[in-house]
């Protein structure tokens, strides 16, 4: 069978018999008595997990999500999935709702460090669920850490936006790298042996030429070799052959 493709382009309108499309909203919609149930849950597992004060709380009010690849004798090594953070406060309600359905909230919670911490304030995204009538922390992780402000306004360094609205209104501000000092001596050293070393080379063929100037001009070795001398005729006993040697250079 001879399978022949359709030049036609295809239908980007659907179907006359498909169902109506739905837009995927998220609810914030969370009951004041399951806030305080999760309040109560993150008081407890914030210090436990983030500082490290007791993994084994922490264990056991993880989700399976945060369980998962990772035991308890990692936590208690600190080796678990949740990062050190030095957590002030003995309550962390700050949170606000990102997403929320039947048995789960999304959210996004700023916790403060504690006083003499060299640190800033952290946003940590997370996520509880509810299992036998209990919430657990079932992810949590960090998506921004905030500075001091600075003369442009800009203090967050993250991918969330929580930064005022006149930060936000314009274009982020642009900034300057800045070069140590030991790194501009290495670039100006090796910018100066480039320049210089032409000048070296010609300075060197310069002192050659001179030289071989010099040499050229002494007297002695200006004069030129001396001619060879005339051979003198021989002459015999009786004085015959003079004569001839005459008779034949005439």
């Amino acid at each position: 069978m001879l399978l022949v493709p359709d030049p036609r382009p295809p239908n980007p309108a659907p179907p006359r018999n498909a169902p109506p499309a739905q837009l995927v909203a998220h609810s914030t919609r969370v009951s004041q008595a399951e806030r305080r149930a999760i309040d109560a849950t993150l008081d407890r597992f914030i210090p436990a997990a983030l500082d490290r004060r007791s993994p084994e709380t922490a264990w056991r009010l993880a989700g399976p999500e945060l369980k998962a690849g990772s035991s308890l004798r990692e936590w208690r090594h600190g080796a678990g999935p949740v990062p050190y953070y030095p957590a002030r406060g003995p309550t962390f309600h700050d949170w606000t709702t990102i997403d929320a359905g039947p048995g789960y909230v999304v959210f996004n919670l700023l916790v403060h460090p504690r006083r003499g911490a060299e640190t800033s304030a952290w946003v940590f995204s997370g996520e509880v669920i509810r299992r036998g009538g209990r919430w657990l922390v079932n992810r949590l992780y960090t998506i921004a850490t905030l500075q001091a402000p600075t003369k442009h306004g800009q203090r967050e360094v993250g991918p969330a936006d929580f930064a005022a609205a006149a930060a936000r209104s314009g274009p982020p501000p642009t900034t300057k790298a800045v070069l140590g000092k030991t790194w501009l001596g290495a670039v100006a050293a090796v910018v100066g042996l480039a320049l210089l070393a032409p000048l070296v080379v010609g300075a060197g063929a310069l002192l050659r030429a001179q030289r071989r100037r010099r040499r050229s001009r002494r007297p002695g070795d200006r004069a030129l070799p001396p001619l060879p001398r005339r051979p003198q005729p021989t002459t015999s006993a009786n004085g015959g052959g003079g004569g001839g040697l005459a008779a034949g250079e005439r």
